[in-house]
């Protein structure tokens, strides 16, 4: 595989939602700026960990066990890339041979970042692997996609040494989640349907699924509102409309799933600075 493929198999566009979420972790923790030496190395070590080997893991795994899917998916060729069957072999070492570099970093962190990192690593690889293949059982795909992308805002937690954690933050983290899995899935539902994967987006059909995102958002908006206030109101309100567009002009899903990533981001951005001028402050 040459490097440009490799790097388009790690989704580039999708990589704040692991880097993000990890940032997100640290700055929460509230313990900036009192790290030392060993911490901060970590820290910076997992950062780097959290773009391209941490995406190429989760997403070259998924692109090598939903071949038989992407093949059948008009946003998977017209909009990413379907991964031919000749580089499986190739990707799987190229995952082996990212990972390897940062397994010593694994002992070096305390007892409630090693079980986060276990469990991102858990669901990274069953969400698509067999023999539990998580994104066909709904719904544990749904469950399995939250994890993944939770999990890396408490291995940043952790790793700065603090473990008194808010757990009912995590749980609004998580319901997010199962929105951002749901509302992505929906595009999805004629290939997945082709190739006999299940998901709850199929379980519930489109506009069920809608409405699922819908309530997802506006649960996870209120636990937010309690630890970041008015920000988490505009957060839920803006998700809420991108699905309510959704519902009612579903001819154009495609279209505002492309947007899906951009207001990923923003968001992320802004509860990052949200949290690290509360914490400077």
């Amino acid at each position: 595989m040459t490097l440009k493929e490799i790097f388009l198999v790690s989704r580039p566009r999708f990589w704040m939602y692991v880097l993000g979420t990890f940032l997100v972790g640290v700055i929460a923790s509230g313990n900036l700026f009192l790290y030392d030496a060993t911490t901060t190395l970590l820290l910076i070590a997992f950062g780097l960990f959290f773009t391209l080997p941490a995406n190429v893991f989760i997403y070259g795994i998924n692109d090598i066990y939903d071949y038989q899917t992407d093949i059948h998916n008009d946003k998977k060729i017209k909009y990413e890339s379907v991964l031919k069957q000749d580089k499986h072999r190739s990707l799987w070492l190229i995952i082996v041979l990212l990972l390897l570099p940062f397994l010593p970093l694994f002992f070096m962190v305390n007892l409630p970042a090693k079980l986060a990192l276990l469990l991102f690593l858990f669901t990274g690889l069953f969400y698509s692997a067999r023999p539990i293949r998580a994104k066909s059982k709904p719904p544990l795909d749904v469950l399995f996609s939250a994890v993944i992308y939770v999990t890396p805002a408490l291995v940043g937690f952790f790793i700065t040494g603090n473990t008194n954690i808010e757990w009912l933050a995590v749980l609004g983290g998580l319901i997010w989640a199962f929105g951002m899995q749901t509302y992505s899935a929906i595009p999805d539902i004629e290939a997945d349907k082709k190739a006999g994967v299940n998901t709850l987006a199929i379980m519930l059909g489109e506009q069920k699924s809608f409405w699922f995102c819908l309530l997802a958002y506006v649960i996870s908006a209120s636990i937010g509102f309690y630890y970041v206030g008015f920000i988490a109101i505009v957060f839920g309100s803006v998700y809420s409309a991108m699905v309510l567009l959704s519902i009612y002009n579903s001819s154009k899903l495609f279209k505002y799933y492309t947007y899906f990533p951009l207001i990923n981001v923003i968001t992320g951005a802004v509860l990052f600075f949200y949290l690290f001028f509360k914490a400077i402050g």
